[in-house]
């Protein structure tokens, strides 16, 4: 995830907001848009309403744009709606205490039993 972290843009918190269930699939994302654009910049990265919401431009010039990077962020945020947060595993979008979060069917047992 470091190589993540070197990407984020200055003046961006150092930070990608997610649970380590979703670190493969940033890394396969990362591997991706190396592969687009090399020189790419990241500016936020966290889970918003139980799917991965990736900020990212093709480099630091903000006007640049390229849909095939874009297409590939888009498949990864539809990716980590199936992808449990906790461990990776196929899961589904779940509320609990009015949060959003992906979750396989172990994960969602132990998070329900921990609020009742």
């Amino acid at each position: 995830m470091q190589r993540l972290i070197d990407r984020i843009a200055p003046g961006w918190p150092p930070i990608l907001d997610v649970s380590p269930g979703w670190y493969p699939l940033l890394a396969r994302l990362d591997a991706n848009l190396s592969t687009i654009a090399p020189g790419y910049v990241l500016q936020q990265c966290k889970s918003k309403f139980g799917s991965l919401s990736f900020y990212a431009a093709p480099s630091d010039d903000l006007s640049e744009y390229s849909e095939q990077f874009n297409e590939a962020i888009r498949a990864a945020e539809w990716e980590s709606i199936e992808t449990c947060e906790v461990c990776g595993a196929p899961g589904a979008q779940y509320v609990i205490n009015l949060w959003v979060s992906v979750l396989c069917p172990e994960h969602h047992r132990v998070e329900r039993r921990s609020v009742v």
